[in-house]
């Protein structure tokens, strides 16, 4: 029984057991869906590096053709007077030439769709000519930034966040050109040669790079940039995939370095967007798998019904009969094995009843002798003290008072012979203990103050063992007025709730300790030997127990006066032991 309790139940055993099948299966899947993952991964990434690779070996191709293009105007002649002798030259002659040279600018523009912009500066007259317009003077900034010597590797400059190709013609390093050709890219139409790049959905190609210092970039996002620019140091490989994470969403990166441009082309790659299909096939996955455990669950449930709840309420029925409930269970119409279970639990309840039956009125038997020896103790003790009392009262000539003692001792022993029944109504029993007061009164003269209820009544007649209350008044009178010549102080109280009655007995006696106090409840909470002599509380409280249960009897503490305080529990339903013959 103990092991059925406490062993794992038969329905979660069911459900682990199935799920300990199913997990390598769905593991195995899971590590393929896994596997398919790294392997898109590795051929995307190959497909990107190649495709940045065609793109950026176009631009190279197209960068290396607009290099070629450029010197060819060292052999126009018109450019050449223009930037040696314009000053002599007349203005129409001037015009002239410029329109000439501004022709062909047009040319250089239209050869290609990723020229923005085609200028000539001719520092000699102070111009710029362009092919879309004649700028009267050279803008400062812009000629210094085409004419200044750059130590990066590359055909490519930078200036005003724009990119140029650009050509110096004459003069040494140090010197002045005669003059300067130089081409703007356009960055729109490079943004869309990469957006025409094989992409899914947000995917994005930029190209990145550092020109002396400054940084420069095709991307239309200022907070990727800015993330891009501080990242791009990092790369010493001139190509790569990495997997990064910008703005909370997980990216695959990759990069490559084109040292024609001097700049890298980055496409960005959300993995969201990289293996959506693969992730549809995971949630199935994950889906499947969950529907299997309720499946799993389902068919163990089914399983328990017909072998686990039965199990289970033949495991309640034994719990049921621990705690003295012997009830029958309900042996079920089919003939099965759990049928044959518990046709044999019925039989095993039955005969249990007959045993328990046997045994129970034994027990009340020996309870009924226990109680008459304990009360055959306390009987002889008390008349051989009264007997001595009387006879000091006799020798000392006192009539009135041995008069009054002895009337009193009638008294008592007339309600002790009156009924001859073990138990007595509790109201019974408090006067008899009065009685006893008054006794001791005469005993101890004016050296004791009692203090007894004037009035008992109980909320309901309880019966108790005789003389239950009197030892306990006995045990002040003996041990705390015993050295006491006056000022002794006994308290008598009674008090109830809705399932005790407890009566309070307190002194002022200063014999016992605190320590003296808890030995003396330890002595009167144990159990005596079979031949080990019971008196004074330990028999008062053994009574108590065997008439009113476990939760009544004695106990002991520090009285508010200052010496002992004992409490005489007693249950208002007294167990059933005692209540019939």
């Amino acid at each position: 029984m103990h092991g059925i309790r406490r062993s794992s139940p038969i329905f979660l055993r069911l459900i682990l057991a199935f799920i300990m099948i199913l997990t390598p299966l769905f593991l195995i899947m899971l590590t393929f869906v896994n596997n398919g993952k790294e392997d898109l991964k590795n051929k995307i990434s190959e497909s990107i590096l190649a495709s940045n690779m065609n793109v950026l070996h176009l631009l190279e191709i197209e960068s290396e053709r607009i290099l070629r293009l450029l010197p060819e105007f060292v052999l126009d002649k018109d450019l050449l007077i223009l930037a040696a002798n314009g000053n002599e030259l007349d203005d129409y002659e001037k015009v002239e030439k410029i329109q000439s040279i501004q022709r062909r600018l047009k040319l250089v523009k239209q050869s290609s769709p990723f020229i923005s912009e085609v200028k000539t500066y001719i520092p000699s007259i102070n111009r710029t000519i362009s092919s879309s317009e004649y700028f009267t003077s050279i803008n400062a900034p812009e000629y210094e930034a085409m004419v200044k010597l750059y130590t990066h590797e590359g055909s490519l400059v930078s200036w005003d966040g724009r990119l140029w190709i650009r050509f110096r013609y004459g003069g040494a390093q140090n010197n002045r050109p005669l003059f300067v050709q130089s081409v703007e890219l356009s960055l729109p139409e490079l943004r869309n040669l990469l957006s025409d790049t094989p992409q899914s959905v947000g995917i994005s190609t930029e190209l990145a790079g550092f020109f002396e210092g400054s940084f420069v970039s095709t991307g239309i996002d200022p907070k990727r940039t800015i993330w891009l620019q501080n990242h791009l140091h990092q790369w010493k490989a001139t190509e790569g995939i990495e997997y990064v994470t910008y703005q909370k969403e997980r990216y695959m990166l990759a990069y490559r370095l084109s040292p024609t441009l001097g700049m890298y082309m980055v496409t960005f790659i959300p993995e969201s967007s990289l293996l959506g299909e693969l992730r549809k096939y995971e949630i199935k996955l994950w889906i499947l798998f969950a529907v299997s455990l309720i499946l799993i669950v389902l068919f163990s449930y089914s399983i328990y019904r017909i072998i686990h709840k039965p199990l289970k309420k033949l495991v309640i029925a034994f719990k049921r009969t621990k705690t003295g409930q012997l009830q029958p269970i309900e042996v079920p119409r089919r003939n099965d094995e759990f049928a044959y279970l518990y046709q044999g639990y019925n039989d095993m309840v039955e005969r249990l009843d007959e045993l328990i039956s046997e045994v129970y009125h034994q027990k009340i038997i020996s309870q009924r002798h226990e109680l008459k020896r304990l009360q055959s103790q306390i009987n002889p003790h008390f008349l051989y003290n009264c007997l001595f009392v009387l006879n000091q009262l006799i020798l000392s000539e006192d009539i009135e008072t041995a008069y009054r003692f002895s009337l009193s001792v009638g008294q008592y022993f007339q309600l002790m012979t009156r009924d001859g029944a073990d138990e007595i109504p509790l109201v019974t029993e408090m006067n008899h203990s009065q009685t006893y007061v008054n006794i001791q009164k005469i005993c101890f003269m004016d050296r004791v103050d009692v203090t007894f209820p004037e009035q008992i009544s109980f909320s309901q007649s309880l019966a108790v063992p005789r003389l239950i209350v009197q030892p306990v008044i006995e045990n002040a009178y003996k041990y705390a007025f015993s050295n006491k010549h006056s000022g002794g102080k006994l308290f008598i109280h009674v008090n109830e709730d809705d399932t005790h009655i407890m009566i309070h007995v307190e002194d002022n006696g200063d014999l016992l300790t605190d320590d003296d106090i808890s030995q003396l409840q330890e002595q009167v909470l144990r159990t005596p030997g079979t031949n080990e002599d019971i008196s004074g509380l330990n028999n008062v409280h053994r009574r108590i127990r065997i008439k009113f249960g476990p939760d009544s009897g004695i106990k002991l503490g520090r009285s508010g006066l200052g010496g002992l305080w004992v409490r005489l529990r007693f249950k208002k339903e007294p167990i059933p032991e005692l209540r019939g013959d």
